[in-house]
């Protein structure tokens, strides 16, 4: 298994490869882990380090981090400019040479790669090649549809679609985490096998107690990184538009400081990365959960949703209209949804989500347990080794 990020890593991708490995021994299967030397600047997360261990973990030189030294404003465009398919170029180069030599040493049966970072599947649709072994590539975001693909040149950007359709042609099974990115992939790439397992949570990671409707304040909590198209602020703005003071925002979990609370008339608390099986006491202390997406992230479904689920509280997104996240909450009962990109119904929206919370009952997350989900993998590598 290559998989860049793995505990302890505290990055989200490092829970999807980590789970898979964690259940698929139930199901006959032994992982062998590659993956990289968590980086210093990187938030780390013991809550999973050591189950397993993986059987490889990398430490390359990357040259591009030294870009890092040029005026802010260039730091971007030159790295996409020199780096393709990303900038971690010396993990693609060691991940290729040391991967041939772990997998006649394991005698493997088959090759899994995470698409985080993608120059992970470049190498490992080269070695899958050349050691006639099986591959499954599974892609945590997508590639030439991401709404951060920003490719520098016309050429670069022929490049990455050339490298894109390469490592998916080479693919015996691609999996994603999205529908939309497999109804995406599948329609592009008919000759490929394209199957969806999407992202999950785990009963065992931590313990969370029912949720208590008549606790006030009501606290509403969003966890998880901020950063991109994913802002508290229009949460906080229909917040603030219905009047309610019986009300507390937390926002959980901001790594990297993106998030400025400002001033408002409920309190408003913000904290840093947060280990994940501390969860369950933030969780329990919440009575709902919220999720923003501006318009550019349609396509996105964010890891968190499964979380929230887990608890039994619902979710309020304002969120793109169709797009991942609003099929996927009114698809499962998870919560209400509105249109990001129609601020004027937010507040009118969020007050019925509000007056509503005390009957709001949970759908059973047991569909979306880990384990299960890795024996939906098992079951296509079983497919592979037969």
């Amino acid at each position: 298994m290559v998989a860049f990020h793995f505990p302890p890593s505290g990055a989200v991708a490092s829970q999807r490869a980590h789970k898979f490995a964690r259940y698929l021994p139930d199901f006959g299967w032994t992982p062998q882990v590659v993956c990289r030397r968590p980086q210093p600047l990187h938030p780390l997360d013991d809550s999973f380090a050591g189950n397993p261990t993986p059987a490889e973990e990398l430490d390359p030189f990357e040259w591009s981090r030294w870009l890092g030294l040029l005026p802010g404003g260039w730091v971007d465009r030159v790295r996409r400019y020199l780096c393709v398919p990303d900038p971690e170029t010396g993990w693609k180069s060691l991940l290729r040479r040391r991967l041939p030599e772990l997998i006649l040493r394991t005698r493997a049966d088959v090759l899994w790669a995470n698409s985080v970072p993608p120059g992970s599947l470049v190498a490992a649709a080269a070695v899958a090649r050349a050691a006639s072994i099986p591959l499954v590539l599974d892609f945590h975001n997508e590639w030439t549809r991401n709404m951060y693909y920003r490719p520098s040149t016309a050429r670069h950007d022929a490049e990455h679609h050339r490298l894109e359709r390469e490592v998916i042609e080479a693919a015996n099974v691609v999996t994603t985490l999205n529908p939309l990115h497999t109804e995406d992939l599948r329609a592009r790439f008919p000759g490929v096998r394209v199957e969806t397992i999407e992202n999950g949570c785990d009963p065992g990671d931590y313990q969370v107690t029912p949720p208590d409707p008549s606790r006030r304040p009501i606290v509403l909590t969003y966890a998880g990184t901020v950063y991109g198209h994913q802002s508290p602020l229009p949460f906080l703005r229909a917040l603030a538009g219905t009047g309610r003071r019986d009300v507390e925002v937390r926002v959980i979990g901001d790594s990297f400081g993106q998030f400025e609370a400002g001033t408002w008339p409920f309190k408003v608390a913000a904290e840093g990365h947060c280990r994940h099986r501390d969860l369950g006491g933030v969780f329990s202390a919440s009575s709902a959960f919220f999720l923003c997406l501006e318009p550019p992230a349609a396509r996105q479904l964010p890891a968190k949703l499964y979380e929230y689920l887990r608890t039994g509280r619902p979710t309020f997104g304002i969120v793109p209209k169709d797009g991942a996240a609003d099929r996927w909450i009114r698809q499962h009962g998870a919560g209400d949804s509105v249109d990001s990109a129609a601020p004027d119904l937010w507040t009118p929206a969020l007050l019925r989500f509000l007056e509503q919370l005390p009957a709001y009952h949970a759908p059973s997350p047991e569909p979306f347990y880990r384990r299960h989900q890795a024996g939906v993998l098992a079951a296509l590598l079983d497919g592979l080794r037969a």
